[in-house]
């Protein structure tokens, strides 16, 4: 996953739980993921499965 962007709304929630204003959630079928390979590889989202 794009570790920046998760890390930052992972914090953002934790605040929120500890100052009681809100309730904390992260949403993770939002956070993009991607393999640096030839070709590159994406996704966000569910997956067929799911």
């Amino acid at each position: 996953p794009m570790l920046a962007h998760k890390a930052e709304e992972e914090g953002i929630a934790c605040v929120e739980m500890i100052a009681g204003v809100g309730e904390g959630h992260v949403n993770y079928e939002t956070i993009p993921s991607v393999i640096y390979t030839h070709p590159e590889i994406a996704g966000v989202g569910k997956t067929e499965e799911e």
